[in-house]
């Protein structure tokens, strides 16, 4: 049987390689807290369809201008959407469709189980 001080040294000196750098888990840590919001969820999946305006995103949604708004600024913070400007109005749109696919793939499975 082999000691556990032994096994533990073992451990500390086998080189494994990490699949992505540190700082990407922590970066995606912090992209997961703003995707863990089903509003957010809503929003992202509406602009993975097509670009939309604060204005139909409140009507699709139906929450308070002010509620979508600040959804939209965590968003644009986290660089998951960006905005074009026309005239007074923003338009908005999904950096990448791939964001919202573990959604779909939740999804998927829920109906599988049924």
């Amino acid at each position: 049987m082999q000691c556990p001080l032994y096994l533990l040294h073992t451990l500390e000196t086998m080189k494994i390689k990490q699949p992505l750098p540190r700082k990407t888990y922590e970066r995606n840590a912090e992209i997961y807290k703003i995707l863990a919001n089903a509003k957010r969820l809503e929003i992202l999946n509406l602009l993975r369809e097509q670009e939309m305006s604060v204005e139909d995103l409140i009507k699709t949604l139906g929450i308070p201008k002010a509620n979508v708004s600040q959804h939209l600024a965590l968003l644009r913070h986290a660089d998951l959407v960006t905005v074009r400007r026309e005239g007074l109005n923003g338009y908005y749109n999904i950096i990448d469709p791939r964001i919202v696919e573990p959604c779909r793939i939740l999804h998927q499975l829920a109906i599988k189980r049924g």
